[in-house]
């Protein structure tokens, strides 16, 4: 974006001298810039500028700033400060030549349509490419928390630049989420056709951050998941897990209860073997062995001690319309009739509703499988 695509603030600018130079103000409900020029000494006939002030409140500009980012601004909110400061020289043959620093603090943005709400923005840039819009591959954003679909992230940091093609080059970036990391990996997005694909490394995700997004299929848990998850977003999908997966890491230690589940793992069991026996062919049954420690398990009353937890993710499910795939295999951690539980809980749905399903407690987008 050059100075000239600016959107038009409808500033009164108001032009005085002083000591030898001219202050330039301009002032609007939102805004308010005060500019001073001085000659710069030279054959050239230049001039210095300084920006003494400069204060913008997005709340009240936000209108004109979404209409000129166009389809990546639509349908979002915004609010905060922004703060302007910089100098250099300018003249006829150069144009503006020098310095400019944004600092944007108190940011919040929210979108209703996607369900994303953003606290604590802070956005701090610079450039010297004054005539051609680019930022220097430099420039931080900070986000204290993300709200998503009933999750939360903490903390996004993210390293950017803008080059001449209103390309946004996103060098790296990380967030906290569910007592872990995820790391972005250097990515590219086209202003005018907003639309990212990337990948993000997960490190560390608690498993009792994560068990309270199901919080009706796990009452507790505790070890660490990592892996690897590819990312899509578009203003007409939104934001979408394409491909990936995580997986438990150090699995000794690694524990869960299911939460009360009656019948979960012994609805389609006997809990006693009939049989005919004797001339009579009376009924005959003996007790399931399996059959009261696996209560014991979807009652939550015995634990699973975890030697695999995996999910797995697919762009637009593999066949079924899965979007997802969480497999469980654990050991009972009391009692020996039972050696080993399994249990694939498949979701069919959008990503999003996979995030927020453990807020409403409804089964209907899952389909469970156990051996």
């Amino acid at each position: 974006m050059k100075i000239a695509d600016l959107p038009d603030l409808g500033l009164a600018w108001r032009a005085t001298l002083a000591d030898g130079g001219v202050a330039l103000a301009a002032t609007r409900p939102g805004a308010d810039l005060l500019v001073e020029l001085r000659p710069a000494g030279d054959d050239a006939g230049g001039w210095r500028w300084t920006i003494l002030r400069g204060s913008l409140d997005l709340t009240e500009l936000w209108p004109l700033a979404r209409e000129k980012l166009g389809p990546a601004a639509e349908g979002w909110s915004a609010s905060g400060r922004i703060e302007l400061a910089g100098g250099g020289t300018w003249s006829d043959e150069s144009g503006p030549v020098g310095e400019v620093r944004l600092a944007l603090r108190e940011g919040w943005a929210r979108s209703d349509e996607l369900d994303v709400e953003l606290n604590g923005v802070e956005f701090d840039a610079i450039t010297t490419e004054l005539g051609t819009g680019t930022l220097p591959a430099r420039q931080v954003l900070r986000v204290g928390k993300i709200s998503a679909a009933g999750a939360e992230l903490e903390g996004l940091r993210v390293v950017f630049g803008l080059d001449a093609g209103q390309v946004l080059e996103v060098v790296g970036g990380e967030v906290a989420f569910l007592g872990g990391v995820v790391r972005l990996r250097p990515f590219r997005m086209p202003l005018a056709r907003p639309a990212v694909d990337a990948a993000a490394d997960v490190e560390a995700l608690r498993l009792d951050e994560a068990a309270r997004l199901l919080p009706w299929l796990i009452q507790s848990a505790q070890g660490r998941l990592h892996g690897r998850v590819e990312l899509a977003w578009n203003t007409e999908k939104g934001l979408r897990v394409r491909d990936g997966g995580l997986n438990v890491v150090d699995s000794e230690h690694a524990v869960l209860l299911l939460a009360p589940s009656p019948g979960l793992l012994t609805g389609s069991m006997e809990k006693k073997f009939r049989f005919f026996r004797g001339r009579g062919l009376r009924w005959m049954g003996i007790h399931n062995p399996a059959y009261a420690p696996l209560k014991e398990i979807e009652m939550g009353r015995e634990g699973l001690r975890v030697e695999s937890f995996t999910v797995d993710f697919w762009p637009d499910g593999p066949g079924v319309g899965r979007t997802a795939v969480i497999r469980i295999a654990g050991r009972p951690t009391g009692g020996k009739l039972v050696k080993e539980v399994k249990l694939d809980v498949n979701f069919h749905g959008p990503w999003s509703e996979f995030l927020a399903f453990g807020l409403n407690n409804e089964l209907s987008g899952f389909s469970f499988r156990l051996e």
